[in-house]
């Protein structure tokens, strides 16, 4: 029985099972609860699911948008959320947030389960202050973004979108911005900037065109599938493409600026799928505007959605696409059983590689 708090093994002697937790799942438009009830199944965990209901996607990214610049409390979690998980001691959930008050309301609860690898939506000092064990799941989404950039890179250095866009408007063109440098990509030479999971897999799937692979990533002392490891400044300066897979903070927030666009080869295109805050999005419309580069393509703004008259959706040197690098059906439906996996490993007295506040480990509420 899952409930009984010992078993009887084969010698006669009595081992203690792990007491019986109860988990609660918080789905979303991208990741319904259902997908969390199919995929959460660690042995001796009673599993229920409820969907954050935002009413549109537009709702849901407005919320988003508000979190990741200003952190969980700057979002009240509606009181069904509050009341549907007060007896959790797990807590699983993908964009609602975590926050104060609704840790305050699970008085039971031991352990916070992220279901991408961003932690912008929980409150992880004030998880950490109550020895709250935080996962995440990195990684979830880095085929989709992988394939999603090489995709992107195509796109803009063949003119895929512009060439779709002009039939779609009744117009046959054969000019484009790039006219005289269309490339090939065997012999370029890639610069990936944050060499992760999303990076290396990004060097993997270029490697197979035959091309060159810079990597800057201060983190990596070593970096695999044939890619040089090196300083940002020589990254910019030699590469054709240069694609961006950091995670942001402080420190690297417009880490490719006026100076480091400066740098590129007037041949170059810049491909960020990861996050805006990492270029400066102002020396990059004025490099585009005045072709000192060839082009660029974007999944990311600061201001989303950036609007017909955003300076960098005038441009015709690049294409644009609505924060979906991340977006496709297998990354979201596949999350909850690869972040099951470490829920499993942590109940089972393993640190799990996901686990982000690392000094609770030893003080942890379960055994």
């Amino acid at each position: 029985m899952l409930v009984s708090l010992t078993e009887i093994l084969e010698n006669g002697s009595i081992r203690k099972r792990r007491p019986y937790m109860k988990l609660a799942g918080i789905g979303d438009l991208f990741i319904p609860h259902q997908y969390i009830k199919a995929g959460m199944c660690p042995d001796g965990v009673s599993v229920k699911t409820l969907d954050w209901e935002t009413g549109s996607f537009e709702e849901l990214q407005n919320i988003n948008l508000l979190v990741e610049k200003h952190g969980s409390e700057a979002y009240e979690v509606p009181p069904y959320i509050v009341e549907a998980v007060k007896d959790a001691d797990i807590l699983v959930t993908q964009f609602c947030p975590v926050n104060e008050k609704l840790i305050d309301a699970c008085p039971n609860l031991k352990m916070i389960g992220v279901l991408r690898s961003g932690l912008e939506n929980i409150n992880i000092s004030y998880a950490t202050e109550k020895k709250i064990a935080v996962l995440n799941t990195p990684g979830r989404n880095a085929d989709s973004v992988a394939d999603f950039t090489v995709g992107a890179l195509i796109c803009e250095a063949r003119n895929i979108a512009r060439g779709h866009h002009g039939l779609k408007s009744g117009v046959w063109i054969r000019q484009y911005p790039n006219q005289g440098h269309i490339p090939d990509l065997s012999g370029k030479t890639a610069g990936i900037i944050g060499f992760g999971e999303i990076g290396m897999k990004v060097a993997k799937r270029l490697s197979g065109f035959d091309m060159r692979i810079l990597a800057y990533d201060p983190f990596r002392k070593t970096v695999e599938y044939g890619a040089e490891l090196v300083d940002l400044k020589y990254l910019m300066a030699n590469s054709d493409f240069i694609t961006l897979h950091a995670r942001l903070t402080e420190e690297n927030q417009h880490i490719i600026n006026a100076e480091m666009l400066a740098l590129m080869k007037p041949t170059a295109y810049i491909i960020n799928t990861a996050r805006a805050g990492l270029v400066d999005e102002t020396a990059l419309y004025e490099a585009l505007k005045n072709k000192k580069i060839a082009g660029a393509m974007l999944d990311v703004f600061e201001k989303e959605p950036p609007g017909a008259d955003y300076p960098l959706v005038t441009l015709d040197n690049v294409t644009l696409t609505p924060h979906m690098a991340g977006g496709s059906n297998d990354a979201f439906f596949n999350s909850p059983k690869k972040l099951a996996a470490e829920i499993e490993k942590a109940l089972k007295g393993e640190m799990p590689r996901s686990l982000v506040n690392t000094e609770i480990w030893e003080e942890r509420k379960w055994s």
